[in-house]
């Protein structure tokens, strides 16, 4: 299971890219088992089209978080901590200078 590290300073490192969680499933969970969403969806026993959603950007909630977690061996806590971490990046690239407003 890959590390989450908040940063303490996201201005002193520009070049910090939080990755979105659809991207760590994919990449990280998904892939190395060769699981496709139709697979993933089973195990989870959620429809494939929430599959597909989660993995085209739809946050992951509570409930998608326990399910994960159940499949793959991980904490839920990690998933919502993905989620909420990415969710702040994004909210904190709208606000530096150039981006939609000040904090």
């Amino acid at each position: 299971m890959p590390d989450i590290t908040p940063h303490s300073d996201p201005s002193t490192n520009t070049f910090h890219r939080v990755r979105s969680p659809c991207e760590v499933l994919r990449d990280d969970y998904m892939r190395p088992r060769a699981m496709s969403a139709h697979e993933l969806a089973r195990r989870m026993g959620l429809p494939v089209g929430r599959i597909r959603r989660v993995l085209m950007g739809e946050p992951i909630d509570a409930e998608c978080a326990i399910r994960l977690a159940v499949v793959f061996g991980t904490p839920a806590l990690y998933w919502v901590v993905l989620q909420t971490e990415f969710d702040m990046e994004c909210v904190r690239r709208e606000h530096e200078p150039g981006g939609l407003g000040v904090l």
